[in-house]
């Protein structure tokens, strides 16, 4: 996935309701680490990006595709 991770994992959350602590506790780790991911300072690992895009199609978040997400992230910092 050639795609921003981070952008993605924001998508994800925000599309979902959550905050960072309701995401991190229900994927099972710390706010600290999506709080990282998020902010681009550290990549999932294999596993956890399967978790993170499981969890997403198990909830029916749908997945932005790249032009989508640049769009919404250029609004967001207007």
């Amino acid at each position: 996935m050639t795609e921003d991770m981070s952008q993605y994992i924001r998508h994800i959350r925000q599309q979902l309701g959550m905050t960072q602590e309701e995401f991190a506790h229900a994927l099972g780790i710390t706010v600290g680490t999506v709080n990282r991911w998020e902010n681009g300072r550290f990549r999932p690992s294999k596993l956890a990006k399967a978790t993170i895009l499981e969890f997403a199609r198990r909830h029916g978040v749908h997945l932005a595709d790249e032009s989508e997400l640049a769009a919404r992230s250029k609004k967001q910092a207007q």
